[in-house]
């Protein structure tokens, strides 16, 4: 008897996991593998982008300083004038790799910086569309960080730190490159990408992904190609049966995917909540760090806070990026912007940290927005709604001396009102629709955030 429920156990044990299994179709993943919580309930992440292109760490005011290579392949004026003022008329972009040192890199106070900014992912950019690799990989001989600029395996590295501190940790990865043979990206035909997609895409992105098991994917420079061209509900389901259930990808798998949570790139909220999203973007107008940058370019702590309010209101997050310079140091300026969210996040956090959308997004008023010569008038929040349990919040992004109205049902007359961070219980009615909450009583030393004040209604 014994004997058969052992073998009842473990053929009960195979059927639970051959239901689990990921098959390489579509309908499969979105079927078996459901998008996890935590990233729905994470709201916060921190991009990395790091690499040789961060030596030259140089753009026009409003560019991507990672394309540096880029604007070398086209003769753009403004990149090829600096390198060759700067570096020598014979100097190529593969010269920039033993300048890429990363002195300065600690992997540790990265991670404690992310910890203090309230980040509950990190994503690491280990190999950009120079085909630069963070990490040994067989598949590009003398042009990775262990053997030459560091000398260090930066993904090994952060990956521990990341996780030492309880985050979860994804990886960036470009799946096509400029500097392979093998194709090309942007030079070689579109459709002519399949010997290097077979013999050295997948290889190198099983290698990665197998040693280091990240929780997340972020792939990246898609666009030109198909789905089916990349192998990806291939590499997906690979992916997932690897990893388990807290595996997540993003969207750019090529045309023809239609999955993965959303990425919208510098565009602010997207209103849609069938899944996932979350906003990527810089504090600047650049993810590597760009020298030739304009402090006017970078979003304040206020703005940060409130933007990053706005993204959470509307269902989604952000992943919000720090450009390291070559040694390895993230810049002050950034640093402190990110501190600055964390800090504000100590004190708001429960509305934010697995928060929900509430019936209504926002309250709007109309304001005028000058452009060139031209204004226009648009409408803009001046309080978001986000919901957690049994309590709604009203994120307000101008602070009320007076009174807050909100145009909300009416709450149960027992409704207590606070203000995050501080215990006063605050006075409220119902009239004509509105809710108003009396904030007369509060005193400046009641007041422990900026940028934006949370009242809890619960």
């Amino acid at each position: 008897m014994k004997k058969i429920i052992l073998t009842l156990l473990s053929l009960l044990c195979l059927w639970q996991l051959s239901a689990q299994r990921v098959e390489a179709d579509w309908e499969s993943i979105k079927t078996n593998h459901p998008y996890p919580q935590w990233f729905k309930d994470a709201k916060l992440g921190i991009f990395i982008h790091w690499g040789v292109y961060s030596v030259p760490s140089y753009c026009h005011s409003d560019g991507y300083a990672e394309w540096y290579y880029r604007g070398l392949m086209t003769n753009d004026s403004n990149r090829v004038a600096f390198q060759k003022k700067n570096y020598g008329e014979n100097f190529q972009y593969r010269d920039f790799a033993p300048m890429f040192k990363g002195e300065l890199f600690n992997a540790d106070e990265w991670a404690n910086l992310f910890q203090r900014a309230g980040a509950k992912y990190v994503i690491l950019v280990t190999k950009h569309h120079d085909g630069y690799c963070m990490w040994d990989s067989k598949y590009a001989p003398n042009w990775n960080s262990v053997e030459g600029g560091p000398h260090r395996n930066v993904v090994s590295e952060v990956t521990d730190a990341v996780r030492a501190k309880g985050m979860k940790m994804g990886f960036y990865y470009s799946l096509p490159e400029w500097t392979n043979p093998l194709h090309i990206w942007y030079e070689d035909p579109n459709d002519s990408i399949g010997k290097y997609v077979e013999q050295h895409m997948i290889p190198q992105f099983k290698e990665l992904v197998s040693r280091y098991k990240p929780s997340l994917i972020f792939a990246d420079g898609e666009w030109f190609n198909t789905a089916e061209q990349w192998h990806a509900k291939e590499l997906i389901a690979w992916y997932y049966n690897l990893v388990g259930p807290e595996a997540i990808v993003n969207d750019r798998w090529g045309s023809g995917a239609d999955y993965g949570f959303k990425t919208p790139e510098y565009k602010g909220a997207i209103m849609d909540t069938t899944r996932p999203w979350a906003e990527c973007r810089g504090l600047g107008r650049s993810f590597a760090l760009n020298r030739g940058e304009p402090i006017e370019n970078y979003l304040t702590s206020d703005q940060l806070i409130r933007h990053f309010v706005k993204l959470v209101a509307a269902g989604g997050g952000m992943t919000l990026n720090v450009g390291p310079a070559a040694d390895g140091q993230i810049p002050l300026l950034q640093q402190e912007r990110l501190l600055d969210l964390g800090n504000w996040l100590k004190i708001n956090g429960e509305a934010i940290y697995g928060s929900r959308p509430y019936q209504k997004m926002y309250e709007l008023r109309e304001v005028q927005v000058e452009e060139a010569d031209t204004v226009r008038i648009v409408s803009e929040p001046y309080v978001c709604y986000t919901t957690q349990s049994n309590a709604l919040y009203a994120i307000a992004l101008e602070y009320p001396d007076d009174q807050l109205v909100l145009n909300i049902p009416s709450p149960a007359k027992n409704t207590k009102v606070i203000l995050l961070g501080c215990d006063k219980q605050l006075r409220w009615k119902y009239k004509n629709h509105q809710m108003i909450i009396d904030t007369k009583s509060l005193k400046y030393s009641d007041l422990h955030s900026t940028a934006a004040w949370v009242f809890k209604i619960y």
